[in-house]
């Protein structure tokens, strides 16, 4: 092999080695100053790059910003699954279905997520950007574990594992503005206590359900 047809896999690898310098240069500085309030000399900087190397890489700082953040929820993502994972396979039932995806809920640090997310897109909320990550990742999160928990339960109805999914998300998103609300996102004990108040309160009420207790279900 001459060195010529190396040469191409080197470059691959250096430019793959300089995007992840750079996203992880923004994680450092997004983690130290509690925003993201960096310039892209900074960036450069602290990823010991040049300006134009970022430039390479990404249109702007607000691309390199939001690589960050999907990085993280990609891991949040890969966590839920691996959580779901862990969790013994049922039997198939919506009963078993719910158990299986609150225990893999209860699993992972959500909190950290969210807050991370909070921390990075605006305290005011009326970031676009921030509906459309945290929308992202519910809805991507929804998808892999419905199928993730049909395939598990074999005769497992897709349609039901979908349904309890999604509910189950759609309040955790409506969990997330409250315990932000509630605590400022901070991660202390005390924060976190609430947070799993709301999740306690979240699972119980999407288990419930909202028929009478003493009135058969409807259909």
């Amino acid at each position: 092999m001459t060195v010529k047809s190396l040469a191409p896999d080197r470059r691959a690898a250096l430019k793959a080695k300089h995007r992840l310098a750079i996203v992880d240069a923004a994680d450092a500085l997004i983690a130290e100053r509690g925003a993201p309030r960096f310039s892209v000399d900074e960036l450069a900087e602290r990823a010991d790059v040049s300006r134009r190397t970022v430039f390479n890489h990404f249109a702007s700082l607000d691309e390199v910003v939001m690589t960050a953040c999907t990085r993280v929820l990609t891991g949040a993502v890969d966590e839920f699954r691996a959580a779901t994972a862990a969790t013994p396979v049922g039997d198939g039932t919506p009963a078993s279905m719910f158990s299986e995806i609150t225990a893999a809920m209860r699993g992972i640090d959500l909190p950290a997520v969210i807050a991370y997310l909070w921390s990075v897109l605006g305290d005011d909320g009326a970031d676009p950007r921030s509906h459309h990550l945290i929308q992202d990742v519910f809805t991507r999160t929804t998808d892999e574990l419905s199928t993730e928990l049909a395939e598990r339960g074999g005769d497992a109805d897709g349609l039901e594992a979908q349904i309890l999914v999604s509910s189950l998300m759609n309040g955790i998103a409506v969990v997330a503005h409250r315990w932000i609300t509630t605590t400022g996102s901070a991660l202390d004990p005390e924060s976190r206590a609430v947070w799993d108040d709301l999740l306690d309160r979240l699972i119980a009420t999407v288990r419930r359900g909202y028929e009478p207790a003493d009135r058969p279900p409807a259909g």
